[in-house]
Parts: C-alpha cells; structure tokens; sequence
C-alpha cells in the first residue's frame, strides 16, 4: 500500500493577496499559481503510475484543499463524479490564531515548534491528537475496502488487494500526520520543514519507497523537506 500526501496549491494567503487573520481561514481559495500546481501534481501522480482506479481520496474541508483536489484530478484526466472525496475536518489546518504569526516565532523556537500554541489558536501538538484519531478511522476505511472487494470476488484464494489513500492537507498538519503514521520523536518532528505548495510525500512499505528519509517497521517515507541548522541559518544572515 502506498500512502500519498499532497500540501495544497499555493493559496491567496501564501500569496499575500489576503493577510492572515483578515478573513475567515477556511474560506481562503487557490491563486492562478496554486490551480496550475494543482494540475502539475494530479499529472505527476498519475505519470507516476498511482493508482486512480484504486484510491481513497481525503480533503481538509477548507476551499483551497478541495480546489487542490478538484485540480489534481483534472490534471491526472480523472473525473470528479467517478472518485467519492471524503471530507475529515481533522485533517484541517493547525488554528494559528488571529494575532501576527511571524511575531511569534522567537516564542515557537524558545518553547517547541511542536509545543508552542498560537496565541488565540493551537498548537502542533493538539494538531497531532486530531491526526491520532483521523489515522485509526483511516485504517479501518482501508481495512473495510479491501474485505469488501475480498467478499466481492470469486471463492477462491485471492490477494487482498488494499486501497491508495490519497489526502489533500495542509503543510503544518501534513508534519504531524507523518510525525503520527511514522512514530517520530518530537525531536524529530522539530527537524522537519513546511512542504512547498502541492508537495507530495510518500508513505508506504518499506521495500516500495526509494530513498526512505524515516523508516518505522515496516513503514518508510520520502518527500520530506528539512529545516537549516542554526549553524546554516547563521551562515546565511
């Protein structure tokens, strides 16, 4: 099974065409940018052979997350009305409050990216508690699917064949469903950079992923982007 994650296109707030804060979160919506990073992906995946005919596809509910969604299947020649898209409210975005962001940072980095909770929103962590129980509904959905073909089928010995999840999320919340799936440390998860708009990460076993960043069991991933040291941030000023 193999398991892909894909941060949305770039949306009217990376842009800076709406400030943070100044509306409501999950209305913001993809720029020009973000609906051709959309089509790039949903043809990259299919090119790369993922399995359409095959999948669960799982969207945050925010607009720039369905979008992302919508356009990655016409980028991948999919139609819409012959996939269902499971809308889960825990695959959001972390709530960074309605206070400046980037104002924060010395606290996030004196108190744990992972830790430190936005001022009137949450924090990574309390992200994490959402990805622990999207994950378990997650696996029950892929195990129902695959007894349900299994039943489906002819008597005799079959390969029970699982589905390819596919989840549209959002790039802080993206680092905590891996840091949740691949059992890393919180040390671990502080290494870890935001993904670009409409990155892609694979999850799958370990055997089928090549040059595996994590592996756990027999689980590995790859698409992984790093934060600098100090030492390089410092290199860089």
């Amino acid at each position: 099974m193999i398991i892909k994650l894909v941060r949305h296109g770039q949306s009217q707030t990376n842009s800076g065409d709406i400030p943070h804060g100044s509306t409501g979160d999950h209305k913001i919506e993809l720029t020009d940018l973000g609906i051709s990073q959309a089509k790039s992906a949903g043809k990259s995946l299919k090119e790369s052979g993922f399995n359409f005919d095959h999948c669960l596809l799982y969207s945050s509910p925010y607009a720039r997350a369905l979008q992302t969604m919508d356009y990655l299947l016409l980028g991948a020649n999919e139609d819409k009305v012959g996939h269902s898209i499971y809308q889960d409210p825990r695959i959001r975005e972390v709530d960074h409050g309605y206070s400046d962001v980037a104002a924060q940072e010395a606290m996030r980095k004196e108190h744990g990216w992972f830790y430190y909770r936005f001022e009137g929103g949450e924090s990574p962590s309390d992200c994490y508690d959402r990805c622990c129980t999207f994950t378990e509904s997650l696996t029950r959905q892929i195990s129902r699917k695959a007894k349900h073909r299994l039943t489906l089928g002819t008597k005799r010995k079959e390969t029970v064949k699982y589905p390819y999840p596919l989840i549209v999320m959002h790039g802080l919340t993206m680092r905590c469903f891996v840091t949740r799936f691949m059992h890393l440390t919180v040390d671990q998860f502080e290494t870890l950079a935001n993904p670009r708009n409409c990155d892609i990460v694979t999850i799958g076993h370990k055997d089928l992923v090549e040059s595996p960043q994590f592996i756990c069991g027999k689980w590995a991933v790859t698409g992984l982007r790093f934060r600098k040291t100090d030492k390089e941030m410092s290199a860089l000023e």
